[in-house]
């Protein structure tokens, strides 16, 4: 008898919450997140404790407006047409009432009491991969402590059966950070199925099979991720990958219009000049080409890795005429700047060394030399590099 009034009770209690859960989807649609932690403040109650603690911790780790160390955390009431994240930028400035809220202390308790009660390992497992991705090391514990914690959380959660599409790709890149692939590929896969259009896990499913020269498979997974990201920065870096890939497979016609999108995304980046570079020499569209190297040439003059890709670009296409070309007339444009100077010569050098043209080699290297002496003192690094080419 009493088993069954405790079930009566018991089931009496989560209707009644799921009524107050009504109440509290309806504040939490019209952003008042403020109201919505006061009441769950005002309902909590022995009977309801884990399913209220859940909610406030869900509620904590989305809508807070600001939080200290994930200890504590501030809401507000906002209107329709506020943003939380521009009124988290605000908060940051301002001195405003924190409510604590130790919620790993609290979930250490609960699921002391309740160990069968999986949803708190799942939020375990969300309280500490949201803690990786906001403070990295920066975190009351260090990374790897935290990265445990996740996965632990997360893991034992799933393995009864309490998982969403990003509990399983969080534990697709623990996996992945820990250089098991295998089990990365698994766990994103896993995550897919719940989630087919989660913009991260196709671009680490993309990474994976990079690594693994499985092009086609990784071609699908980064365009999944580049048409499904919001964010500009995590779309360029998709799409960037997705023309790389296209690149390899010789299909560079798509490279090149994927790419041009980039470069209309985030301006002047060079990755995007790298494989736009890659793809207009490979289909002979040389104009483009020698505006793309241009465009590289002036993200930094002086860098010895911008340069060399150019160099080699030109070079493997036997381009190495227009090349030369294109660096004497970067000298026509700069009579009197002798480092620039200088190190255009070095380039054109460098471009002579890969066609094995001895002769023309080290008369630009004497030339960037002669340049270098007017601006270098005898001890700089460059006069190491020349005397390496000349010796060789």
């Amino acid at each position: 008898m009493r088993s069954l009034l405790y079930i009566l009770s018991f089931i009496s209690c989560l209707q009644v919450f799921s009524q107050e859960n009504h109440k509290l989807d309806s504040l939490i649609k019209n952003k008042q997140y403020l109201s919505a932690w006061n009441h769950l403040e005002s309902i909590e109650s022995q009977k309801n404790k884990i399913e209220v603690n859940l909610t406030k911790i869900d509620l904590c780790l989305k809508y807070f407006t600001k939080t200290v160390s994930h200890q504590a955390f501030a809401f507000n009431n906002l209107k329709e047409n506020e943003s939380l994240l521009n009124q988290r930028r605000i908060a940051e400035k301002k001195m405003i009432p924190i409510k604590s809220f130790k919620i790993n202390l609290i979930l250490d308790s609960l699921i002391h009491e309740h160990p069968k009660d999986y949803r708190l390992m799942k939020a375990q497992g969300d309280y500490y991969y949201d803690i990786f991705i906001l403070y990295g090391k920066d975190w009351i514990k260090n990374k790897q402590e935290v990265l445990r914690r996740m996965y632990n959380g997360y893991s034992v959660a799933e393995k009864n059966g309490v998982a969403d599409y990003i509990s399983l790709y969080a534990l697709g890149y623990f996996y992945n950070l820990n250089e098991q692939s295998n089990q990365a590929i698994e766990y994103f896969n896993k995550s897919l199925k719940l989630d087919s259009n989660y913009a991260p896990t196709h671009y680490n499913l993309a990474y994976l099979y990079t690594e693994r020269d499985s092009n086609e498979a990784a071609l699908y997974h980064a365009w999944k991720a580049y048409i499904n990201y919001k964010y500009i920065n995590y779309k360029n870096d998709a799409g960037q990958m997705a023309g790389s890939l296209l690149g390899k497979l010789g299909r560079h016609s798509e490279a090149i219009s994927i790419l041009l999108d980039c470069d209309k995304l985030i301006p002047n980046t060079y990755h995007t000049y790298y494989y736009l570079l890659n793809s207009f020499l490979a289909l002979g569209r040389m104009h483009e080409a020698l505006i793309t190297a241009e465009n590289m040439f002036y993200l930094d003059w002086k860098s010895h890795t911008i340069n060399m890709d150019i160099v080699e670009f030109f070079v493997r296409n036997n381009h190495t005429n227009e090349l030369i070309d294109f660096y004497n007339l970067r000298l026509q444009k700069e009579l009197y700047d002798m480092e620039f100077r200088g190190h255009v010569y070095l380039h054109i050098a460098q471009a002579y060394d890969l066609n094995n043209n001895r002769n023309q080699t080290l008369d630009n290297v004497e030339k960037a030399r002669g340049s270098f002496r007017i601006c270098y003192d005898s001890g700089h690094p460059i006069f190491a590099v020349l005397n390496k080419m000349s010796s060789k």
